[in-house]
């Protein structure tokens, strides 16, 4: 049978590690939303750079 301090002090580590868990939980989600934007904004830059292209071609051959 363990001593009431030896049960406190192993209730502690297993909260510390639960809020770790957490915590790391948390800063994968903030890293997953972070390339969701740099994601967008590399699709909106490719969708402009296609749009002038098709307007340069379109130039090429007198539309407009």
């Amino acid at each position: 049978m363990t001593d009431f301090f030896s049960t406190a002090v192993a209730m502690q580590k297993e909260i510390l590690r639960a809020q770790q868990a957490q915590l790391d939980a948390a800063q994968a989600m903030l890293d997953a939303g972070a390339q969701g934007v740099a994601m967008q904004d590399a699709g909106r830059k490719a969708i402009e750079a296609n749009a002038r292209a098709w307007k340069a071609w379109a130039g090429l051959w007198g539309w407009k």
